[in-house]
């Protein structure tokens, strides 16, 4: 699974951690591990999540190396354009944010 593909959605997940009223502030350096997570029927349920096929991409990464590849392809992802990702989010601006993965 291509975590570029996903990465919008785990911008998501930072941001729902972050206002979702529990005890736990995720950020985007947790983000991609908690979007993992979540794809996990016993993960935390993310409200972000609901329109994604769960069970396929659960499917995907189903290999705990797998997973880890893919939690890394994200953070590396995040780090590499942090500023220009976080300014298209902010804005949402899903084309400009693709589009600075795309580069």
């Amino acid at each position: 699974m291509n975590a570029k593909t996903y990465l919008w959605n785990i911008f998501e997940v930072a941001c729902e951690e972050r206002t979702d009223g529990d005890n736990f502030q995720g950020d985007l350096n947790t983000a991609p591990a908690c979007f993992v997570n979540g794809l996990e029927p016993d993960g935390k349920q993310y409200k972000c999540m609901e329109g994604l096929d769960k069970e396929a991409l659960r499917t995907e990464i189903s290999e705990p190396e797998d997973r880890t590849a893919f939690i890394n392809e994200a953070n590396r992802l995040i780090q590499d354009h942090y500023k220009e990702l976080a300014a298209a989010f902010t804005a949402s601006d899903r084309v400009a944010f693709e589009a600075i993965l795309d580069e």
